[in-house]
Formats: structure tokens, C-alpha cells, sequence
């Protein structure tokens, strides 16, 4: 073991006095959670620039943390990339830890409150008892509507034909509240869990196979879900890392600290892709005040710093935008951490009018990048997405709110996309999820660039996949009922064709047909019954 430094070695003489006064005067308070930063990564590493990636993979210098526990601070999470800890301290020792000479900063957390869940619903799927439809390729259960809104299943299909299980060899990190895996809905994805850990209770394990209430195993069963005629994922074949890193159910120090540190074991565990979706910025209980709109700038809140550096080393990160709707309270965008992370997706929600979700947060950054990045899409009622039911003790699926649910569905869409062409950057994925999806050309605060498109994205990596009506004409759709709108992939360079729509029984069904870039949109100008339709060029 390395001794102390001198420096250290006075600061712990200093703070034995001051314990010891304390105790005698009685003072006794409940500690206080803090960051702490230092200065360098020890006397040895004084040569080695700071900026360097070689400097970033230094482990935090041991007998800092060392002497920090020897000054009444307990540390929980070493983060080496940012070199800083995490742990408690009784507050009125925290002037002495920042007058350590190798302390840079401290910067006290607030106390968060329990996590709010957005609605949940149950809901049957088929609706109307419609079959299975085999030969249109997976069977996707409630997740039909989706995957078929955001063109995934074209992905799917060309994948198939090609022999390539999705998501088969790719490694998805999910950093989430809690992993509940006891349905039986869970089975095929728990056989492929490579990693985990609970940053929360500091364990080796994060799943259990209890049937709760799960955040966690409901986002993670919209990339892996792999039970055909209920639920069907993005990425159906990927192997999982699942790093609980947030306490859903009582109030805690905000838990930016698990994030980041679940961040970086999934990039030293192999992940590609990462999806995140939790956020920071309100509900403090405490009586902290909101973290400020000027601290979004991608590059100061610690999450953020971790998401931005799991981006620079190659892995696709996907974050939840939030729940907060438009602005906050003094009328900023209600943006939270790590969304406004730099080169990462930031994922907001639309509705099937492909308008923000009244939920879904806004940006942009306080540096002004475009914030959300892209949206998906909440079409299993008002603003719903179509989940796993982990409190089910059989395989079933129930609709639930909020851009939790957003994240992993472009985290599944960014692995298959890796999948396909494994010699392209993070980055080069991202770029065609963004320059691809419907709002690209007039992005804003709303929406950010738009909807995604999932074939479009993987045909702009050079994959040819076709546009949905092609050589036939013809494509058969699912639609939920009522007046929301059919959309359709369609190639920009076409002109706008005389679209038909009909039902199953062959009537035609009045439509208006708009065009916008890489989409079509059919307008029915009378309510649908929900079921199978027939869009034909005549």
C-alpha cells in the first residue's frame, strides 16, 4: 500500500481534532451525501495529460479515498473518468475535506423523492381477435402497432431473410430502477443476462425473481422481449447487462453517482449500445432547488459527463427525456440529466398525430443543441406504449406512459443497426437515426429532429432495405381505431402516390394523403375500426 502524502497525513491530524471536539460538545447530525473531485490521479501521474483517454482509464489514487474515509467521508462510487468520489459526510466536515490540498471541489447532492410512475393500463392483445400473421414475419404481439409505426419490422424481415437472428451477439446495457424477472414473459431474456450489479444496495446481483411492479424489466422488454404473440422487442436476441442504479420506492440522495458508475462498468463490460432511462433536475425534497436550467449544457452534470464518455468510446447511449412536459417553472425547457448529454440520442415521445406527448420534455440544451434528438412513438392508446406485465404470473403485456419508454425502443433500433454494419462508429448510427427521421430539415425544442424511421436509417448506412410499397404496390397495416393517421415509409425522391385504403372485406375507405420527406400519412376522414387494413397503388 502507498503511504499518505504529508498533506494527507496533516489533513487527518486536523480532522481527529475536530471529531473529537465534536463528540465531546455531543453534536451528532445525519451525514450528508457529496461529490468530490480531486486534482490528479497521484504524484506519479503529474506528466500524463489530463485530457488523455490513457489519464481517463486511471483508476481514482487510492489513498485520497483513503484519507477522505480517515476525514469522516464514506465513499460509495469511484468514477475514474471524471476522478471524482461519491460518499457521506457529516456537513460540518465538509470545509475541512475542501481544504485538502488534492480535493478540487465538493458539491453537496440533493435529496430526491420517490420515483412517480406514469400510468399503466392493461391491455389485451389481439383487440379483436385478430390471428396471428405468420407470413408477414414476427409475431409480434402488442408490440405490432409500434414496431410497424416506426418501420422496424422492415428491418426485421430483410434481417430474417438474411439469416441474422436481431440482435443475435450484441451486448445492451440497461441502467435502470429495478429488474423484477419472475414472469414468465422473462424467461428468454434471462437466460442472456452477461452482467449485473445493483448499485443502490452494492451487490452482485440486480435481478430478482419476484412479480412486482419493475421499471426496469419494462423497458428491458422493449429491446430483448422475445414472446412471439404477446411481445416482441426490438432487438428479440441480444444479450443483456442490467445495472440497477436508481431506489424507486423511498426518498434518497439523488443517484447521478450509480448512473455514472453503472456507465462506465457497461462500457468496460463490452456494451454497444446503452439505454438509460432515468432522469435529474426535479422533485427534490429537501428543500433544494431545482438543479438550474444553465447547468444543461451537456458537459457539468456527472451523468452527463459519463454518457458523453461512454459516446467517445464508441457505444450507442439512448436517454429518456423526461416526463416534465413543456417548461419548468420559470419557463425554461424542462430537459433533465443525462439527456443533455452531448453525441448521445436523447429520446422524447409523440403521439400517433406524431405531436409531443404533453409529458414528454423539451429542450434545447442551454448551449442550444438540438434537444430531444428524436422521438418514438406512444400509439397503444394516449400516449402508451405496449410493455412486458412483470407482475403477471403469466406471459402478458399491459400499456404504460412516460419517455422511459421511449429510450430502449431506439436503444433496440441502434443494435440492430450495429448489428448490420458492426464497422461503423456510434456516431455514424446515430447520424442516420437523426438525419433520417421525419422533422430532420425544421428541427425544434418539440420534437427535436422527429420521429425516427427505421428502415430509412438503416438504408442511409448503405443496407438496401426497400420502402414499404414497392414492385406489389401493396402493404397490409395494422390500425388501433378512431381518426388517428396510418403512416407509411416512403422513398422522398418519389412523388406522392394516389394511395388507396382498404378493409379486409375489400371496401374502400376514405383517406386524405399527405406527404412529408421519407413518410406518407393517410388521414381517414371517418373513424377506423380497429384491425388489418390494405394500403394499394392503383
Amino acid at each position: 500500500m502507498n503511504p499518505l502524502p504529508g498533506s494527507a497525513l496533516k489533513a487527518l491530524v486536523l480532522l481527529v481534532l475536530v471529531s473529537v471536539t465534536r463528540l465531546l460538545a455531543g453534536g451528532s447530525i445525519e451525514p450528508v451525501k457529496v461529490w468530490v473531485t480531486f486534482k490528479d490521479k497521484g504524484p506519479a501521474t503529474t506528466a500524463i495529460s489530463h485530457a488523455s483517454r490513457s489519464y481517463e482509464n486511471l483508476s481514482v489514487y487510492a489513498p485520497y479515498i483513503q484519507a477522505l474515509g480517515a476525514s469522516g467521508l464514506a465513499a460509495e462510487v469511484r468514477l475514474k473518468w471524471q476522478n471524482r468520489v461519491s460518499g457521506y459526510v457529516e456537513e460540518g466536515s465538509i470545509g475541512t475535506i475542501r481544504r485538502l490540498p488534492f480535493v478540487a471541489s465538493v458539491e453537496l447532492m440533493p435529496r430526491k423523492a420517490p420515483y412517480r410512475a406514469m400510468p399503466r393500463l392493461p391491455f389485451q392483445w389481439p383487440p379483436n381477435g385478430l390471428a396471428k400473421r405468420a407470413a408477414e414475419g414476427l409475431d409480434y404481439g402488442a408490440g405490432r402497432p409500434l414496431m410497424e409505426s416506426l418501420r422496424v419490422d422492415k428491418v426485421h424481415a430483410y434481417m430474417t431473410a438474411l439469416g441474422m437472428p436481431p440482435g443475435k451477439g450484441m451486448r445492451v446495457a440497461v441502467i435502470d430502477a429495478d429488474f423484477h424477472l419472475g414472469s414468465p414473459i422473462f424467461a428468454a431474456m434471462k437466460s442472456r443476462i452477461k452482467d449485473q450489479f445493483d448499485f443502490v444496495a452494492n451487490k452482485n446481483t440486480a435481478v430478482t425473481d419476484s412479480l412486482l411492479d419493475s421499471h426496469g424489466a419494462e423497458c428491458m422488454s422493449l429491446i430483448g422481449g422475445n414472446a412471439p404473440g404477446t411481445l416482441v422487442g426490438g432487438a428479440p436476441e441480444a444479450d443483456f447487462l442490467l445495472y440497477r442504479a436508481e431506489e424507486a420506492a423511498q426518498e434518497r440522495y439523488v443517484e447521478e453517482d450509480y448512473v455514472a458508475a453503472a456507465i462506465e462498468r457497461a462500457v468496460d463490460s463490452g456494451a454497444q449500445v446503452i439505454s438509460i432511462s432515468l432522469g435529474y433536475r426535479y422533485d427534490f425534497t429537501d428543500g433544494s432547488p431545482n438543479l438550474l436550467y444553465s447547468e444543461f449544457d451537456g458537459r457539468t452534470r456527472p451523468s452527463s459527463l459519463a454518457a458523453l464518455g461512454a459516446a467517445r468510446r464508441n457505444v450507442l447511449v439512448s436517454v429518456s427525456m423526461g416526463n416534465d412536459g413543456a417548461k419548468d417553472a420559470s419557463g425554461f425547457p424542462s430537459l433533465s440529466t443525462p439527456a443533455d448529454a452531448d453525441s448521445i440520442l436523447a429520446v422524447g415521445i409523440a403521439d400517433a398525430f406524431r405531436q409531443r406527448c404533453s409529458y414528454s420534455s423539451t429542450g434545447p440544451s442551454v448551449d442550444g443543441r438540438v434537444k430531444p434528438d428524436v422521438m418514438s412513438l406512444g400509439i397503444a392508446g394516449n400516449c402508451l406504449v405496449a410493455v412486458a406485465d412483470p407482475g403477471s404470473a403469466v406471459a402478458a403485456s399491459e400499456a404504460a406512459g412516460g419517455t422511459s419508454f421511449a429510450a430502449p425502443v431506439l436503444a433496440g433500433i441502434g443494435t440492430l443497426m450495429r448489428q448490420l454494419r458492426p464497422e461503423l462508429s456510434a456516431e455514424d448510427i446515430r447520424q442516420a437515426l437523426i438525419t433520417t427521421a421525419d422533422h430532420y430539415a425544421h428541427p425544434n425544442g418539440e420534437v427535436g429532429h422527429g420521429v425516427v424511421d427505421a428502415a430509412a436509417a438503416v438504408r442511409k448506412t448503405g443496407v438496401p432495405i426497400l420502402p414499404p410499397l414497392v414492385e406489389t404496390g401493396i402493404s397490409r397495416l395494422y390500425h388501433s381505431g378512431g381518426e388517428n393517421p396510418i403512416i407509411l415509409g416512403w422513398d422522398p425522391g418519389r412523388p406522392k402516390p394516389d394511395l388507396q385504403l382498404i378493409d379486409l372485406s375489400g371496401r374502400r375507405i376514405p383517406v386524405t394523403v399527405l406527404k412529408s420527406g421519407v413518410l406518407l400519412m393517410l388521414r381517414p376522414k371517418h373513424p377506423l375500426q380497429t384491425g388489418v387494413y390494405i394500403a394499394r397503388v392503383p
